[in-house]
């Protein structure tokens, strides 16, 4: 009798054993990214044309809910758009030389670049979350609601000639392929073309 509780109390244990391996190795492989965001670099990026290019609209699956998604929108609805996938996410910031190299990779190869080349950031000018205008922010360019300046920009130089004019292209940001590399520009915010959304990590 003795004998079969000790054996039981091993298979016991050895189980208990088994169910802690199983939940640690499915936290530790499950995806930091859920579809249809994806995981480049250190974040979670949504891409507009991450369907044909064929597509106006079409339908998104993320957790339990159904969006209908338009390829293209002004700066200012796509930002919205990115908050309605996840409250957490935001039109994409690029903050470093190999972000914007991961981000131009993945882009060429797989978000239809070929036929969407220009796509929404969420840089702009001028501090939008200064408590009063200030008219000497509107000389730099910022993410969101920073209170600082971006400390990483990589605009044509054409464009970076043109930024001592007053406002000559817009206010806001976008991506644009030149050859093979991806380059800031700026942009009237109501044009409307593709963009790309940034998610934290879930993990």
């Amino acid at each position: 009798m003795f004998k079969m509780v000790k054996s039981w109390e091993r298979v016991l244990l050895a189980i208990l054993l088994l169910i802690s391996y199983a939940c640690i190795y499915m936290e530790f492989w499950k995806p930091r990214c859920m579809k249809p965001f994806v995981e480049i670099g250190n974040s979670c990026y949504f891409f507009s044309t991450n369907k044909a290019p064929t597509y106006e609209y079409y339908k998104v699956s993320y957790n339990g809910r159904i969006f209908s998604v338009p390829a293209m929108l002004d700066w200012l609805h796509a930002g919205f758009a990115c908050e309605t996938l996840d409250s957490n996410a935001k039109l994409v910031s690029i903050e470093s030389a190999e972000e914007m190299r991961y981000m131009a990779n993945y882009m060429r190869r797989y978000a239809h670049a070929n036929n969407h080349s220009f796509f929404w950031s969420g840089g702009h000018r001028g501090n939008l979350g200064a408590r009063q205008f200030d008219q000497h922010s509107m000389e730099n360019f910022y993410w969101h609601y920073e209170s600082l300046p971006m400390n990483y920009t990589n605009f044509d130089q054409r464009e970076a000639d043109e930024r001592s004019k007053r406002y000559p292209s817009g206010f806001c940001i976008y991506l644009d392929f030149v050859e093979s590399e991806l380059i800031m520009r700026t942009a009237n915010c109501k044009h409307q073309m593709a963009f790309v959304c940034e998610l934290p990590w879930l993990r």
